[in-house]
């Protein structure tokens, strides 16, 4: 038998063997556990290992958050490594091979498009750059950390949890650099504008570059950008399109699968003594992401004579990205900072070479060969070629996108090719500042700490008892023309970037006069503001929200961060109000309404119109309101954009729905003005349709979409019948795009692994955010993965909650305990203090040095 069959052989063996498991555990969970049951480290016990110096303690409370107590700096991040690993060591292998394009090596082709994607964006090179320009200290530190999930792995070799017996992947030894590989991967998914860009080309593909202008806007009181779509009127940007069969299965399934997704959000905000009861400061954050299972984040104490940070850390990282260590809190948002670049450049092979045309000169692109070693396959070489703007992303684009943090799929003719620029390039030393800011003990040196964190774009919130701050991180290019918000001609050099913007140029705040500070991925700057940061702002009405809730009282305490996290009001409801209510635009709508002949359709128009009327905004999962007020927002995305954009399913349509996520996007623009919109005119109809004509329509499809879905008793309308949360693992939301025989099995174990249905609201606009997929469906695909809160008033400060339980694997009591505690809204106190330590971490897992 040859190498290659031997392979496949073993491949179609190991498929048989997930089918058989699946069958097991459809409808025996509990013999699954006992079979499973050794793969989950108790939380007490003890173990002796080679590696560190003195004994290390491993307190978990009972959801099995840790606290982990180490008398020295290199022990501590042993066992943090030993810990982690010991909760997520699935998740921390996938993260880390798919920081180096290696993904496919463990789940085979269907990875394969992610890893080019990675590798041709350089992201292990940037990586392994930051790397070796850290401090000694900090590299130390990591090769500890690397040491700690090195031992795990020795000791567990036959008990690794479920997802290495389903890939059939045995995890490598950790290196040290692997932790920078999904630092940098996360990071990734922090540069927002790219998918933007190759939307707008999709899209401008269907409807011309000037029309389709109209389809990005930046912000209510911005221009839109009629100027830079011109400038691309003279390319054949229909040649830059392709037919996605399956894409809109790839942003139902897998649009936040494995990574960082590109469409992410947060709320956080600093309240000074003036305005709280106990005249201490209050830090919050809430970070949105993708719901899955197990979340991102995992809860964490670090303590040691040298560190005593508490937060959430990325599994795989040995550092608390947002927490509170005793002096200091601090909390992030997405900046959503532009700095990725598309360029179109014109290519075209001379003897043989490809070349790329710039300033008057054909020049040669840069070639490097990248091996893919793929699970069950052969290997395959992909060559990658660079601009002097960047790698050229037609090869890792030509198919259909695994996760939106990659762009949507497009096809470039041989003449156009699409390079992207990006701050990746230049990486900084983001993890030195990381460590810093974890050690800071004042306000100086939290800053400085910050403002070395280059490679991520947030807004960071931060304060001690008696000061907050808000200040910008990230690297913002400086162009020769233009704000980057559209792709631009890469020939004539016009856009280039020039450098980027200084630090000192970011905008800080320090101890504002009235007392708060808050950020919720909201346009923080004036439109004319230089350095450019952004041109894709979420929508202004979270931040809008918290700024309503913090002016209600200047007594604050934790408690009123709390029932802000778990706010659901909103804001965009009283704003579409004041647009459908005011009297001229309302008799117009009346008007067309009663023009029909179909009085079914007038009924449901009419009732659409007073259930809307009478809806107070708060989208909760009882209200019959929330419930009309979300239909009415889905069938208006189509009844506006679908006829020149439609079908679903084709490039257009689809990059429409992945631009209108999250962000102030096109449906909000048009639902609370641009009456002049070409878009308004359906043209599929001889007549030329207004707004009126079709909000008009939208009501009266809103209540037969109501009645097909939720039943015609009115009383049974509930939003949360509709829009719910379900926790599924990567491998569930990745089975479409696998073989149907693994699609089953896979489905099958989902019953095993997955948690929900649960009913849901809220929705993008709201502090409690419950984002769905706009224009597809009503799954909840984004959330606060996390919520802090830090009262400086209080004897402990920081309370923390997780969106799921603190381990990965199934069979662990810690799967999916956090769960209801997240679904309540509560919060739970990490303390400080040694007795309060002791009294709730009460159980106790030792490490030994080996003799």
């Amino acid at each position: 038998m040859s190498a290659y069959h031997r392979m496949r052989y073993q491949w179609m063996l190991h498929q048989c063997c997930l089918i058989f498991l699946s069958l097991i555990l459809s409808g025996c969970g509990n013999l699954f556990d006992l079979a499973l049951r050794k793969t989950a480290d108790p939380d007490e016990g003890s173990v002796s290992l080679a590696g560190i110096h003195d004994t290390v303690t491993i307190r978990r409370d009972d959801l099995g958050i840790p606290v982990i107590e180490a008398k020295n700096l290199h022990d501590l991040v042993f066992a943090a490594g030993y810990a982690m690993a010991s909760d997520r060591l699935a998740q921390m292998v996938t993260f880390s091979l798919l920081g180096q394009g290696r993904l496919s090596e463990m789940a085979g082709k269907v990875a394969l498009d992610m890893d080019v994607y990675v590798r041709t964006m350089g992201v292990a090179e940037a990586a392994r750059a930051e790397f070796t320009g850290m401090n000694p200290e900090i590299r130390d530190a990591l090769s500890a950390f690397s040491d700690g999930i090195n031992a795990y792995i020795t000791t567990h070799r036959d008990q690794l949890p479920l997802d290495f017996k389903i890939s059939g992947y045995t995890p490598e030894p950790w290196e040290p650099v692997n932790s920078m590989y999904i630092a940098h991967v996360f990071n990734l998914g922090l540069s927002f504008n790219l998918h933007e860009e190759i939307a707008f080309l999709n899209m401008a593909g269907a409807v011309g570059a000037s029309k389709a202008a109209w389809l990005m806007p930046v912000y209510p009181d911005e221009t839109l950008p009629f100027e830079k779509a011109a400038a691309l009127e003279g390319i054949n940007l229909k040649g830059m399109m392709r037919t996605a069969e399956n894409i809109s299965q790839v942003h139902r399934q897998l649009k936040y699968v494995i990574a960082p997704p590109g469409t992410a959000a947060s709320n956080n905000w600093g309240i000074a003594p003036q305005n709280t009861l106990k005249q201490a400061s209050i830090i919050a954050n809430d970070t949105h992401l993708p719901l899955e299972q197990p979340s991102m984040w995992m809860l964490m104490h670090l303590k040691c004579p040298d560190m005593d940070a508490a937060g959430v850390a990325i599994a795989g990282v040995p550092g608390i990205v947002a927490g509170y260590n005793g002096h200091i809190a601090w909390g992030e948002t997405m900046v959503m900072g532009d700095n990725q670049d598309v360029f179109i450049e014109q290519l075209k092979e001379i003897s043989g070479k490809p070349h790329y045309f710039y300033k008057g000169k054909w020049l040669p692109v840069v070639e490097r060969q990248e091996t893919f070693k793929i699970k069950g396959k052969g290997d395959l070489i992909q060559t990658i070629d660079s601009t002097n703007h960047g790698p050229l992303l037609n090869p890792a684009i030509k198919n259909s996108p695994k996760n939106i943090m990659q762009p949507p799929a497009i096809e470039v003719e041989s003449v156009y090719g699409l390079a992207v620029q990006s701050v990746i390039s230049h990486p900084g030393q983001s993890f030195n500042g990381v460590y810093e800011l974890m050690r800071a003990t004042d306000m100086e040196s939290a800053r400085d700490a910050i403002r070395k964190v280059r490679s991520m774009s947030l807004n960071f919130i931060y304060g001690n008892a008696d000061q907050i701050a808000w200040q910008v991180s990230g690297r913002y290019p400086v162009r020769q023309s233009g704000r980057g918000h559209l792709p631009s001609p890469g020939w004539t050099g016009e856009y280039d970037w020039k450098g980027y913007a200084e630090v000192d140029d970011h905008p800080y705040v320090k101890d504002p006069p009235d007392g708060y500070l808050y950020t919720a991925n909201n346009r923080t700057i004036t439109p004319d503001h230089d350095p450019v940061l952004s041109s894709s702002w979420c929508t202004p009405e979270r931040s809008e929200r918290i700024g309503e809730m913090l002016e209600k009282t200047n007594r604050h305490t934790w408690q009123e961060s709390v029932d802000m996290h778990r706010d659901r009001t909103d804001l965009l409801v009283k704003k579409f109000q004041s647009v459908l209510f005011a009297p001229a635009f309302s008799a117009d709508v009346r008007k067309r309404i009663q023009s029909w002949k179909d009085g079914e359709k007038i009924q449901n128009a009419n009732e659409a119109m007073e259930i809307l009327k009478s809806f107070d905004g708060n989208m909760l999962p009882e209200s019959k309101g929330a419930a009309v007020m979300g239909i009415f927002q889905h069938v208006f995305i189509h009844q506006v954009f679908s006829d020149e954009l439609g079908p679903p399913g084709s490039p257009a349509w689809q990059s429409f729905i992945m631009a209108i996520q999250a962000v102030y996007s096109a449906d909000q623009d048009h639902l609370l003005g641009r009456l002049d919109s070409p878009f308004w005119d359906n043209i599929n109809t001889p007549e030329k349709e207004t707004k009126a004509d079709i909000i008009a329509e939208s009501l009266a499809d809103a209540i037969a979409y109501a009645e097909a879905h939720l039943g015609r008793d009115r009383e049974q309308w509930q939003w949360g019948r509709l829009l719910t949360y379900e926790w599924r693992t990567q491998t569930t939301q990745m089975k479409n795009f696998l073989p149907a025989m693994q699609q089953f099995g896979v489905r099958v174990m989902g019953k095993y692994t997955d948690r929900g249905p649960y009913a849901a609201g809220g929705s993008y606009n709201t502090l409690n955010v419950a984002g769905n997929l706009k224009g597809e469906n009503f799954n909840v695909w984004l959330v606060p993965a996390m919520r802090m809160i830090v009262d400086f008033g209080l004897d402990e400060p920081l309370f923390l909650t997780n969106s799921s339980g603190q381990s990965g694997n199934p069979v662990s009591s810690h799967y999916d305990d956090a769960i209801p505690v997240w679904l309540k809204g509560d919060t739970r106190s990490m303390p400080f203090k040694e007795g309060n330590i002791k009294a709730q971490y009460t159980h106790s897992y030792v490490l030994k040095p080996k003799s």
